[in-house]
């Protein structure tokens, strides 16, 4: 079968190519066209859609019950519902969770019986619809679902149940709850579930001091999402916790809480000769976003320790702060540094500010011995665009770069990022390296660009010695058609 372009179906809503395309022989194109059931949507064809429920293909079947959902129009319901029989068990779970968007009570009993559905996603998602849907009928049902023995289910059952303002459900919930949780934990963990904003802090923080390990942990780990300020002092005196996973999730509540008071700690402790005291103080301020000693963690990138390293670059893209243009020239000091995964944070930073400062190192990266590390800085130099194509150039007219294979082929792959026609002599002039791959990929990159001399360029490369570099033309000559 031919190379089908799929957002030309959608942009001209030619919903039969699309129908026709699910049953693609390349993966991709079925993938790209199962993916674009929301733009569908929009096509108002409704009654196609529903007549399709029938099809014998229960790939369209499958497609046309995700579409039906997000088209919130109730001459749906009824269809969909009859769908829960279908014999294809995708065909039951795309439709018991496209019944949830349209909340018809209509729904509710053919629901609860899909609840009883051999195929596990049927009932998640029948599930969760009910739960969108909120009738009280559904609730004895999804209490039982509770005990299934899939954990996927027993979590979208207990998600739906929250949605009732029912005591029975706010007791089962509660048992639920008390029944996942060990012995140890069980005084805590409902402490945390009763507690209201309004409600005296020590009511957890008590915890902080329980002469179990565990349970101290639990409460930190807790105290990280309830980001409350009134915690500060007690998870402060943690970071001295005899028990290092209280120590770290301290310093994450005590980041997350995000005041000068509260981050001024883990400042402090950036540079302390314990390793692990200055992997949870950068840890934990990779939940702040103010306030923030950008120099100090910037210089952890080039820590004695490794994970050190790797906790430093996470916590600098969590806090968006390698993406700050101010920071260019602490980014530009990282490119060659020894962590592969640094390495990555620098080029993503480097990528998204745009300065062409960075077109340099990235150039030097296509070298690199890793080969994500070389893909990235690929990915990275196609944004720069017009700019990077005379840096890229070069590489392949100096001829101490021709047995730098790895070299080559990553400036190749920089290039098929590029949609700027000026690349188009570049490209042309590439397919004479001798490397097979660089010339495959350049013949795949010249089917961007529909000028004369691109078919004429893709045409000899028909003769080509080497049949993959034949095949790419072949492919580019056709999406130029």
């Amino acid at each position: 079968m031919e190379e089908i372009d799929i957002q030309s179906l959608i942009k001209n809503e030619n919903y039969q190519g699309i129908i026709n395309a699910l049953n693609h022989d390349d993966t991709k194109i079925r993938n790209k066209v199962e993916d674009s059931f929301m733009e569908v949507t929009n096509f108002a064809l409704i009654d196609n859609l529903i007549q399709a429920l029938s099809n014998k293909d229960k790939k369209i079947r499958r497609f046309v019950a995700r579409v039906l959902g997000e088209c919130n129009d109730s001459r749906a319901i009824v269809p969909l519902i009859e769908a829960l029989n279908d014999t294809d068990e995708c065909v039951v779970d795309y439709a018991a969770s496209s019944l949830g968007g349209l909340k018809s009570k209509k729904a509710v009993n053919p629901l609860i019986n899909t609840l009883n559905h051999n195929y596990w996603a049927a009932r998640t998602s029948a599930a969760a619809s009910l739960g969108l849907i909120a009738d009280s009928k559904a609730i004895d049902s999804l209490i039982k679902l509770l005990s299934d023995k899939v954990d996927d289910v027993k979590y979208y059952s207990e998600e739906a149940l929250l949605n009732f303002d029912d005591k029975k459900a706010i007791d089962a919930l509660e048992k639920y709850y008390d029944d996942q949780t060990p012995v140890h934990l069980k005084k805590v963990a409902k402490s945390f579930r009763s507690f209201k904003q309004s409600d005296p802090i020590n009511m957890l923080t008590k915890y902080l001091n329980d002469e179990n390990d565990e349970v101290r942990k639990y409460t930190a780990n807790n105290l990280v999402g309830l980001r409350d300020e009134r915690a500060t002092e007690f998870l402060i005196n943690s970071l001295k916790d005899s028990f290092l996973d209280v120590q770290i999730y301290a310093s994450n509540a005590l980041g997350n809480i995000g005041t000068q008071e509260a981050i001024e700690p883990l400042i402090n402790n950036l540079h302390n000769k314990n390793v692990n005291i200055r992997k949870w103080a950068v840890r934990g301020l990779g939940h702040a976003r103010e306030g923030l000693p950008t120099k100090d963690m910037f210089d952890l990138l080039n820590d004695d320790d490794a994970h050190v390293r790797s906790v430093a670059i996470t916590a600098l893209s969590d806090t968006g702060t390698i993406y700050q243009k101010q920071n260019i020239d602490l980014l530009l000091k990282n490119t060659n540094n020894s962590s592969e995964y640094v390495k990555y944070g620098v080029i993503a930073g480097l990528r998204e500010i745009g300065d062409k400062r960075a077109i340099k190192p990235l150039i030097e990266l296509l070298n690199d011995e890793n080969i994500g590390v070389r893909g990235s800085a690929s990915a990275a130099l196609g944004d720069f665009g017009e700019d990077a194509i005379d840096p890229l150039a070069r590489i392949f007219e100096n001829k101490d770069n021709f047995a730098k294979k790895r070299l080559l082929r990553a400036a190749a792959e920089a290039l098929n990022y590029f949609e700027n026609p000026k690349v188009i002599d570049l490209l042309i002039k590439t397919l004479s390296v001798k490397d097979a791959y660089v010339r495959k990929r350049i013949a795949l990159a010249l089917g961007k660009f529909k000028e004369k001399k691109v078919k004429r360029a893709l045409k000899a490369c028909l003769s080509d010695e080497n049949i993959q570099v034949q095949k790419a033309a072949k492919k580019s000559l056709n999406r130029l058609r």
